[in-house]
């Protein structure tokens, strides 16, 4: 055990010894006044003085702390004291306090010593049990989180019971040392878990980088990470106000109706980050990927995605910025997940007089000698419908990634074109037929005027 450890607490029990040093005396004298004096009005009634209409109003946020009990002597103590009254040491007093009561400080110190040994040991065990069940590295990240600080839990809660057992401390002081004792553990507690919370944010993102994830992760760990701060900070000062008597009803009926004020002032940022927080978990895209949202007619690569919006680049380098909430009530359409492969389509109109057969063979083996077209994929080749100038052929082929779409139809409708003007494939322009129809007496009346102008 190294010395320097033992200062502090070696120093904070002499100052207790300082306080409770002339408390026998203290207590053993009377008090001027053993009863309340209360003034009357003049029919005989006491008077309050306005004192209820003050409590009144004070214990809408503040609420009674009852005291604690005085302490009664444990067996420890009792076997103390019958040992010194059967001893020579009865009677005895030092800097204010007997022989017993020495001796019982004694056993304090040593419970605090001994609070220190066992923090250690259970600092190092919780240590040794992480690392076996995980790996070395989460044990360093546990042992820099939370180690001294476990320790100086284990510490503070053996001050607080080498303080309770001492029955010759005033209850005023036990009162006030149980407070602090239980402030500085609420602090360590909150620091413990929020050490946690950013090492295991910091393990899970090293985590998922060297999978090749973090980037898409990244935004929900935060997320995560933020929430819990904040939760574990409210509990904490929710826990530290209620034990000084502060009324949270009154404090949560405030909160409330602040909360009401701010959520309809700011509904639709609120809608945003709803939308935000399911975009982030659901994960319907990520960076990098290019979607379609089709109301909107946004259509580019995703460059970031917030809690309140996503930011959308363009083909023309253009930086569209859309709130979540609009996103996720419009269809979205990811072309890169699961893989960029897409298949894509064109129409074709044939002269009637063509063989089908021979029309349908000279396209599919056309576009699979198209550079880009995905040798491994089928090319199909549909007559699909009876025009009215040609028969309508769909052809549909697949190709390694989106961004090559519209180069690849310039490819293949040029591939296309030449095969078919090397084969005298006719492609059918739009035919249109006009017939007029004309009664005996109309065309009667035109023929004459016809021959008289001739």
């Amino acid at each position: 055990m190294k010395t320097r450890y033992l200062i502090i607490p070696t120093i904070l029990m002499l100052l207790l010894l300082v306080a409770c040093a002339g408390q026998e005396n203290q207590e053993m004298q009377p008090t001027e006044q053993t009863t309340s004096q209360v003034a009357e009005k003049p029919d005989g009634t006491p008077t309050d003085g306005g004192a209820e209409s003050a409590s009144a109003d004070s214990e809408e946020i503040m609420a009674t702390i009852a005291p604690e009990p005085t302490a009664t002597p444990g067996p420890v103590s009792r076997e103390i004291t019958e040992f010194v009254e059967s001893s020579r040491l009865s009677g005895s007093t030092f800097l204010g306090l007997t022989a017993d009561n020495w001796i019982n400080l004694a056993i304090s110190m040593l419970i605090i010593i001994a609070g220190y040994v066992i923090g250690t040991i259970l600092t190092k065990g919780l240590i040794h049990w992480v690392v076996r069940r995980t790996s070395p590295e989460f044990g360093i990240v546990i042992r820099e989180s939370i180690g001294p600080r476990l320790r100086w839990l284990v510490i503070i809660t053996a001050f607080y019971i080498a303080t309770i057992r001492l029955d010759f401390v005033s209850p005023d002081l036990k009162s006030l040392s149980s407070d602090i004792y239980f402030v500085l553990a609420v602090i360590l507690a909150t620091l413990i878990i929020l050490n946690l919370v950013n090492s295991g944010h910091k393990f899970y993102q090293q985590k998922y980088a060297a999978q090749g994830r973090g980037d898409d992760l990244e935004p929900v760990l935060i997320l995560i990470k933020r929430v819990t701060q904040i939760l574990v900070i409210c509990l904490s000062a929710s826990i530290l106000l209620t034990r000084f008597g502060i009324n949270l009803s009154a404090l949560l009926a405030a909160f409330g109706v602040a909360g009401l004020a701010f959520s309809l002032a700011a509904q639709d940022t609120l809608a945003d980050a709803i939308a935000g927080f399911i975009i982030l978990i659901d994960q319907p895209y990520r960076i990098g990927d290019r979607i379609e949202i089709q109301d909107e007619g946004t259509w580019g690569d995703v460059a970031q995605i917030g809690i309140r919006t996503t930011r959308i680049r363009t083909r023309d380098n253009r930086l569209v910025i859309v709130p979540n909430s609009v996103i996720g009530k419009n269809q979205v359409i990811n072309y890169t997940y699961p893989d960029p492969r897409y298949r894509i389509q064109t129409h074709i109109s044939i002269g009637y007089g063509s063989d089908i057969e021979v029309v349908r063979q000279l396209i599919v083996d056309t576009v699979s000698q198209v550079e880009g077209v995905l040798p491994d994929q089928p090319v199909e080749s549909l007559y699909l419908e009876m025009g009215d100038s040609g028969m309508i052929f769909r052809v549909r082929w697949w190709l390694a990634s989106y961004e090559d779409t519209r180069r690849m139809f310039d490819r293949v409708n040029t591939a296309l074109q030449n095969t078919f003007d090397a084969n005298e494939i006719e492609l059918p322009n739009p035919i249109q037929t006009t017939k007029l129809e004309v009664d005996d007496r109309t065309a009667l009346n035109l023929s004459r005027a016809f021959r008289t102008k001739t």
